[in-house]
């Protein structure tokens, strides 16, 4: 992974929020009042700057993704190729 921006830790611990409260919501009933809370805290006076959202997702996700990668036994200079691989496959397994 690349070195974050200065203010990217912050970024991350929210994107961290976000999907933590995602991930715990085992009903469909669950996820949406997780969406409501992160729709909440994305909107009003004292909300994140969208970009830096998207930016602290994106840093999250790298860190997973690579990391699955090296689980999955991806040598350490191949798992953003493998990563990418990752991606493709799976983005064309979703439904419509």
């Amino acid at each position: 992974m690349t070195e974050p921006l200065p203010d990217a830790t912050h970024a991350v611990r929210l994107a961290i929020e976000f999907l933590t409260l995602y991930v715990a919501a085992d009903t469909e009933e669950k996820r949406m009042e997780a969406g409501h809370y992160i729709g909440q805290r994305l909107s009003g006076a004292d909300a994140p700057d969208p970009l830096q959202v998207l930016r602290g997702q994106l840093f999250l996700n790298e860190v997973l993704l690579l990391s699955l990668a090296e689980a999955k036994g991806a040598e350490p200079a191949d798992c953003r190729t493998w990563a990418g691989w990752w991606l493709r496959t799976h983005s064309s397994q979703l439904p419509e």
